[in-house]
């Protein structure tokens, strides 16, 4: 009725060994892989010995139709699915016990498209990450046993921060446009020095249990990318990062006080800092300039400026003095990707990456803190853009048009976890750094392709601003034509790398209408703001 195209052979002319009461495998690998390429589901039917609960041909079965991202329909519930006690097969397989075979065609026309796509996605997923190679396959051994003995992964790594040394000159003073806040208190004022975010170890207590959500959400960060199974998937459900800061369990804070928004940082982390990190190349009047508007910036912890120019900075050059640490990095080659390494002089979970010639007030830049530290798994930043689809050429378009619906929020001026920095560094396909040096663009377009295809989240703006550039700079790269086309391609080719489009749109945003509403100190009576 359905006209749906279903294959089943029951002859072969070369089935492959298998056990007495088991489906044989028929042809050759390669056979077998081509028809599934075409197919949305692939059976699996289960031996019929009830004791035999795997086999070498279903495995095989299972592993093929992941490769190519048909969806498994496991015939026999008695069957046990490679690493069950770790991973949520019914997220990318479809497990039906045989006496109900009759409903199968029911059962699977139910699925809505997006379903199937979840499944496949997820599949693929468990495919890249646990199984595809030798070395993933080791890994996953070698994970399983460490989580059933409760041994901790081994700490992330971090690039070590080889420091360009330079001299502070004059206090910085008060940029008049950085005062226009009218009468706001941007927050309480910091009277300690500046202080890190605490760093993790995963708990010995940390059981096989907790980890049955961390294997199987779909798709985690390590899907298309090997790493060691047990690593943290989702940031909100991660506990560990080793010897760099961490998604730690938050505790409890001091809310419900009715004090001003502005009076404490508020949230669930009540003391809580980050790290300004400064890509520049050969504009030190510029640098300058966006070193010393962040003077008196609260909850500042220190200023990591990664110098990406073969040139050291002039031997006359007087740094700011901010009245907080300014680290200058010095780069191995001029980069857009060494914006984004994870240095282990940032010690703070949380990082505003600007641009030299960003242009934020005190007051936005506080606002994009607090905005993030309410949804620290996500991109929180000011400008926005959008993807679009092009149906005369059938491929990917960057936009930079106004809109009330975006997909990205450029890395020019935008807090993220550190956690995310390690990810692109050491875990993303090295392709698509290999296409941010060759085009030297798309850096960004890259970290929104990644933090969007582990969250499934789009990022958050804030503000109605929709650019940051500081009046009178010189002209950036991006007012080139150029810069347009080649960042049509990124996004193409980086889809072409996943294998999907992970970028997800939305119209939502963030303003700042609470974060100028005054609430008295004598009032506790809980106010809603529509």
């Amino acid at each position: 009725i359905h006209l749906d195209q279903v294959l089943v052979e029951f002859t072969c002319k070369n089935p492959r060994p298998s056990l007495p009461t088991e489906w044989a495998l028929c042809g050759e690998r390669e056979d077998r892989l081509e028809v599934l390429k075409t197919s949305t589901f692939a059976l699996v039917i289960a031996p019929g010995d009830g004791q035999l609960v795997a086999s070498a041909g279903c495995g095989t079965r299972l592993f093929e139709a992941l490769e190519v991202g048909a969806i498994p329909v496991v015939l026999g519930d008695h069957s046990k699915l490679p690493y069950h006690q770790f991973i949520h097969w019914t997220e990318a397989a479809i497990i039906v016990p045989k006496p109900r075979v009759t409903e199968l065609h029911f059962l699977l026309r139910s699925l809505s498209d997006s379903d199937m796509l979840a499944m496949r996605r997820q599949g693929r997923f468990l495919w890249e990450t646990y199984f595809s190679t030798s070395e993933n396959v080791l890994n996953t051994i070698l994970g399983s046993i460490r989580t059933s003995i409760q041994v901790p992964a081994a700490p992330i790594k971090e690039e070590p921060a080889h420091e360009i040394p330079h001299k502070a000159g004059k206090l910085a003073g008060t940029d008049a446009n950085l005062a226009d806040n009218g009468d706001l208190d941007l927050g309480p004022v910091e009277t300690e020095p500046p202080y890190a975010s605490p760093r993790f170890l995963r708990n010995f207590t940390y059981t096989a249990v907790d980890t049955y959500r961390t294997w199987n959400r779909a798709p985690g960060p390590f899907h298309l990318f090997p790493h060691t199974p047990l690593d943290p998937v989702l940031p909100s459900e991660a506990k560990f990062l080793g010897s760099g800061t961490g998604f730690r369990p938050i505790g409890g804070g001091t809310g419900g006080s009715g004090k001003e928004f502005q009076a404490a940082l508020g949230g669930n982390v009540p003391r809580e800092q980050f790290t300004v990190v400064m890509l520049t190349y050969e504009r030190e009047e510029v640098l300058m300039n966006s070193l010393e508007r962040l003077n008196g910036l609260p909850y500042l912890n220190k200023v990591v400026v990664v110098w990406n120019s073969p040139k050291p900075p002039s031997d006359d050059l007087l740094w700011p003095d901010i009245g907080l640490p300014i680290v200058v990095v010095r780069t191995e080659k001029n980069s857009l990707n060494n914006r984004f390494l994870p240095w282990d002089a940032v010690e703070t979970e949380a990082i505003l990456s600007i641009d030299d010639d960003a242009h934020l007030r005190h007051d936005e830049i506080m606002f994009g803190f607090r905005v993030w530290r309410e949804a620290r798994d996500r991109i929180v930043g000011f400008p926005g853009r959008y993807h679009a689809w092009d149906v005369n050429h059938q491929s990917w378009l960057y936009n930079s048009n106004y809109s009330c619906e975006l997909s990205m929020v450029l890395t020019g001026a935008a807090f993220f976890h550190k956690y995310y920095a390690y990810l692109y560094s050491y875990v993303m396909p090295q392709a698509i750094r290999d296409m941010v040096d060759e085009y030297i663009n798309c850096e960004d377009i890259a970290m929104n392709f990644l933090v969007s295809h582990i969250t499934r989240k789009p990022p958050i703006k804030v503000t109605s601003r929709w650019t940051f550039r500081c009046p009178g700079c010189p002209q950036a790269l991006s007012h080139d034509d150029s810069h347009f086309h080649e960042r049509h391609k990124c996004i193409n080719f980086f889809v072409k790398v996943y294998g999907y489009m992970p970028l997800l749109y939305t119209q939502f945003r963030v303003d700042s209408v609470l974060f100028k509403t005054r609430l008295p100190h004598d009032k506790t009576k809980c106010f809603k703001f529509i």
